[in-house]
């Protein structure tokens, strides 16, 4: 995830003594591929949205009996309904296949530096607009971070309608986490060491299923699967809400974790001699490149002030940032070998302000993306990690849907 600075650049972080140090082994991301048929028409509905039945039993390449058993047994569980459309033209119309009104729901929550958004997702729908909670200092002690967002997610499981179940809680953190039971390793912008911040939201919600990740595995796996980074081999996403870099290398579909802290983009040494960072290195990426970056260099207040600001300043620190941010991208290209890098939040307004400093720099400084003719692209999702995170709490349903669906 996408680590901030912020406010720990005031503070000691917070320790917890008795938390293991190391994660045992690497992080348990729960989006295994569906073994059944049923599990893999849901999946397919889920990602792609509604589909003609015809178009389930080419794209999964089953037996139009196998689709047909699939979708009796999904309208059963209540998870799905098939239905014929209108037609005006001759022949007989492939049924339309969707999610069914009694499907359940999840709620998605992303943590940011200053604030807690939560919406709601439902199957092959994106999400809800989110509700965003601002959060202050005060808020950022672990026990009562876990209680503001554990009573956030118990409101929007109020606020919906219809009698539906909630089939889980999805939670994006900008932290170095051990993703299979939410203990955090190290957030900067949080202040955080060592917290086992999942046992403490689990202990508030303790009837509804909650999955954590880090917000920029959540986020690149959404733009893989429904955004820019669709169809590529091998795809690099960045994410910035402001504050920090963080990134995700989405591999022949499958995220690639490392030992659980991969890609911590943010964090590479774009400068020896550079700033020091809260991470405790000097010249890290983020410094230079993110939102906060551009607003000090510009003299703004924001980012977005100074991504519209026209004063000579303004376009100086907006062709320097964006000249540092390709120069990181050159190096991440180098070692990664992508065929799409992806930019998403502030990242993909500052391609917008600068596309041509920023793409010239990544091709000055990697022999690989000059190759490969990389130009980076902004991601299509409105709320990437919001998506990611009810994709990771709809994915045992995903893959079992007679588990849940009853």
């Amino acid at each position: 995830m996408a680590e901030h600075p912020g406010a720990a650049e005031r503070r000691e972080p917070r320790m917890v003594p008795d938390a293991p140090r190391h994660s045992p082994a690497p992080a348990d991301i729960p989006d295994a591929t569906p073994r059944t048929a049923a599990a893999r028409v849901l999946t397919l509905l889920h990602h792609g949205g509604p589909l003609s039945r015809s178009s389930a039993t080419s794209s999964l390449g089953l037996a139009r009996s196998a689709i047909g058993n699939a979708l009796t047994e999904l309208e059963a569980l209540g998870l799905a309904r098939t239905s014929t459309p209108a037609t005006s033209g001759r022949g007989r119309p492939s049924p339309l296949v969707e999610a069914a009104p009694t499907a359940p729901f999840v709620v998605a929550c992303a943590l940011r530096p200053d604030r807690l958004e939560v919406t709601t997702g439902t199957i092959g729908e994106p999400v809800a607009p989110s509700h965003p909670h601002p959060l202050g200092e005060r808020d950022f002690a672990p026990e009562r971070l876990a209680t503001v967002l554990a009573e956030q997610v118990e409101q929007a499981v109020r606020r919906q309608a219809g009698g539906r179940a909630c089939a889980g809680v999805g939670v994006a953190m900008p932290a170095a986490m051990r993703e299979s039971d939410g203990f955090v390793h190290s957030s900067l912008c949080y202040g955080w060491a060592d917290v086992p911040f999942g046992r403490l939201v689990k202990a508030l919600l303790p009837d509804l299923p909650v999955h954590f990740g880090r917000d920029s595995n959540l986020a690149g796996m959404a733009e893989y699967r429904r955004g820019a980074a669709a169809g590529a081999a091998n795809a690099l996403v960045l994410t910035c809400d402001g504050k920090g870099i963080g990134g995700a290398l989405v591999n022949a579909g499958t995220l690639f974790t490392g030992g659980g802290h991969a890609v911590e983009a943010g964090h590479l040494m774009v400068d020896s001699e550079g700033e020091p960072c809260p991470c405790g290195s000097r010249g890290c990426l983020e410094r230079y490149a993110d939102g906060a970056a551009l607003a000090r260099a510009a003299a703004a207040t924001t980012a977005e002030e100074a991504l519209r600001a026209t004063t000579a300043r303004a376009e100086s620190a907006r062709r320097r940032t964006a000249g540092t941010l390709g120069a990181g991208l050159a190096g991440l290209a180098t070692v990664l070998d992508p065929d799409r890098i992806v930019l998403t939040g502030f990242l993909a307004e500052l391609l917008a302000a600068e596309p041509g400093v920023l793409t010239e720099e990544l091709h000055r400084f990697s022999l690989v993306a000059r190759t490969r003719r990389l130009r980076p692209v902004p991601g299509a999702l409105a709320e990437p990690a919001l998506t990611g995170a009810a994709d990771r709490a709809f994915a045992p349903l995903l893959r079992a849907p007679q588990r849940i669906g009853g």
